[in-house]
């Protein structure tokens, strides 16, 4: 099979594996809130009026604190199932199994999140939110996969291309 075999069977494999490292994690409410704490300090979050955040599923770092700090401060936010245009947000909150430094993402693959942010306005931020060991060094990616400009940790940025 071509290249392009070799790197879905990569993909798959490291979801895989990723999805173990994250389910793992004895301490992911205490994580999700050192996430939290360090989403809402952002510069591009606090000011933002208009944010999609992720519907937090099984393993992933919890929004649910991040939702209310943002209402509470005034700003709509959308969910994914709430098919607003890639227009409508100023920040994303996306999940990903896995980021590199650098801001590449490795998603569930479904391709969602890849299909929306390649039409984001260009003014609009998006970031990346995932527990530290699933940083890494390199991720298999393909020409569709949208990288982020900004990745948080339960250990702070880890990457921020502004």
């Amino acid at each position: 099979m071509g290249e392009g075999t070799s790197s879905v069977d990569a993909k798959t494999a490291l979801r895989r594996d990723l999805r173990a490292v994250r389910r793992a994690l004895p301490d992911r409410p205490e994580r999700s809130e050192r996430i939290r704490q360090v989403l809402t300090t952002l510069e591009s979050v606090v000011r933002a009026r208009r944010v999609l955040v992720f519907s937090t599923i099984v393993g992933e770092p919890e929004m649910a604190g991040v939702v209310e700090d943002l209402q509470r401060g005034g700003a709509e936010v959308g969910r994914p199932e709430d098919e607003f245009p890639p227009t409508w947000p100023e920040v994303v909150i996306a999940p990903g199994l896995a980021f590199t430094p650098a801001g590449a993402r490795l998603g569930q693959g479904g391709g969602w999140y890849d299909r929306f942010l390649a039409d984001v306005s260009p003014g609009c931020t998006t970031i990346g939110v995932c527990f530290r060991e699933q940083v890494l060094d390199d991720l298999p990616i393909e020409p569709h996969d949208i990288a982020v400009d900004i990745v948080v940790t339960d250990r702070g940025v880890v990457h921020s291309a502004g």
